[in-house]
C-alpha cells in the first residue's frame, strides 16, 4: 500500500505498474463534538467533556503512524478556538447560537477542541486536516452568505494553523454551491448519494455485508466531488454508535458475530475496489469509532490497509483527489 512518508511531504499519485495505477481508498472521519447536534435536543452519544472521544482519537492516531494511513479529518472550525464570549456575527437567523457557551476549552470541551486539531496535525502521518463549516450549517438550507460567511470563518481559523483548506465535507450532506466553494479555494468536496430502496431486508443487508457502492469521482463547476454513502461505513450500523446502544434491530445478532461481518465489510469491499479499479471513500464521525466494540474492528482494518502491497492500493487524503495526476476524475 502506497502511504505518506512521515520523514516529507511526497505524493501518492504515481502507479506501481507501467499498466495500472493503484486502487484509491480514501478516509474521512467527522470531528463535531457538542456541534454536530447543538441544533438539536440533547447528545447522547457523547461522552462527558469528550473523554471518550479524545482517547479514541489518540488511539486512531498511534494506529494510523504505526501502519501508515492517512485520513482526512474534517473538524467543525468552532473547535478551533480557545475561548470565545458567544457572540457570532454574521447573517445567521436568530438563535442559531444559543447553544455556544460563550466560554473556553477548560470550562465546555465539547464546544472547544483546539487540542484535537493539534493532536492531528502533530502525527507523523500527513493527515489532512479540512473543513465540517465553522458552526455545522447546513449548507443546502442556508442562504449563499451564511455558507460563504461560514467558510471565511473557517479558513482564517485554520490558516492561523499554518494550514490551507482545500477539501470540505458539508454538514449532514448538505450541498454547498460548489462554485462558491470553488471562489474560497476549496477543489474537493465529499457528497452522499442515497442508496435506500427496496425491502427492509435488502437495507438491512447492504448496512452488514455489503457490498459497499462504489462511484467514480468528477469534477463539477471547478470541484471535484467525491462520494460516499449517507451512512457511516467506516463503523458498523450494527454496532453501538458512540456511546449510544445498538439499534434494536441487530440486538438479536451475537456481538461478536456483527464485529466479524463488518470486519469481513471492510475488507470485501476494499478488494472490490482493488479489482474494479473503482474508488473506495470510507467515513465516520469520531464519535461512532469511540467505543470498544467499533474501535477494535476499525484498528484491525487499519492493520490490514497496512498489510497491502503498494502496488494493490493507494491510500490518498480528500485533497489529493483533486490532483492534476490523479487518475480518477473524470473532468
Amino acid at each position: 500500500m502506497t502511504v505518506h512518508d512521515p520523514a516529507s511531504r511526497r505524493s501518492r499519485t504515481s502507479g506501481a505498474t507501467d499498466d495500472a495505477d493503484p486502487a484509491t481508498l480514501t478516509l474521512s472521519i467527522e470531528i463535531e463534538l457538542g456541534w454536530g447536534v447543538h441544533d438539536l435536543p440533547g447528545h447522547p452519544h457523547l461522552s462527558p467533556n469528550g473523554e471518550q472521544e479524545r482517547r479514541y482519537l489518540r488511539k486512531l492516531l498511534r494506529a494510523a503512524d504505526e501502519h501508515g494511513v492517512p485520513i482526512s479529518f474534517d473538524i467543525v472550525g468552532h473547535l478551533l478556538l480557545d475561548e470565545c464570549d458567544g457572540d457570532h456575527p454574521g447573517p445567521y437567523r436568530p438563535g442559531w447560537f444559543d447553544a455556544d457557551p460563550g466560554t473556553d476549552l477548560a470550562t465546555d470541551p465539547l464546544f472547544y477542541a483546539p487540542d484535537v486539531g493539534r493532536a492531528v496535525l502533530d502525527a507523523d502521518v500527513d493527515h489532512e486536516l479540512c473543513t465540517h463549516t465553522f458552526s455545522h450549517v447546513l449548507c443546502g438550507h442556508e442562504p449563499r452568505s451564511v455558507v460563504e460567511h461560514e467558510l471565511e470563518a473557517s479558513l482564517a481559523l485554520h490558516d492561523d494553523l499554518g494550514v490551507t483548506v482545500r477539501s470540505i465535507v458539508p454538514p449532514r450532506h448538505s450541498r454547498p454551491p460548489n462554485d462558491l466553494l470553488a471562489e474560497h479555494g476549496i477543489q474537493v468536496a465529499r457528497y452522499a448519494i442515497p442508496t435506500s430502496g427496496g425491502s427492509r431486508i435488502s437495507r438491512l443487508r447492504e448496512l452488514t455485508v455489503g457490498p459497499h457502492p462504489l462511484w467514480n469521482a468528477q469534477e463539477v463547476d471547478g470541484v471535484v466531488e467525491t462520494y460516499c454513502t449517507t451512512y457511516p461505513s467506516l463503523t458498523a450500523s450494527s454496532l453501538p454508535s458512540g456511546q449510544s446502544p445498538t439499534p434494536s434491530l441487530f440486538r438479536p445478532l451475537p456481538l461478536r458475530a456483527r464485529k466479524r461481518i463488518h470486519g469481513r465489510y471492510l475488507r470485501r469491499s476494499t478488494e472490490r475496489a482493488m479489482e474494479t479499479g473503482k474508488p473506495l471513500h470510507l467515513w465516520c464521525h469520531l464519535y461512532d469509532l469511540s467505543n470498544e466494540h467499533q474501535w477494535a474492528v476499525v484498528e484491525d482494518y487499519l492493520a490490514y490497509l497496512g498489510s497491502l502491497p503498494e502496488e494493490a492500493l493507494t491510500v490518498r487524503t480528500m485533497e489529493e483527489l483533486a490532483s492534476p495526476t490523479s487518475p480518477l476524475v473524470a473532468r
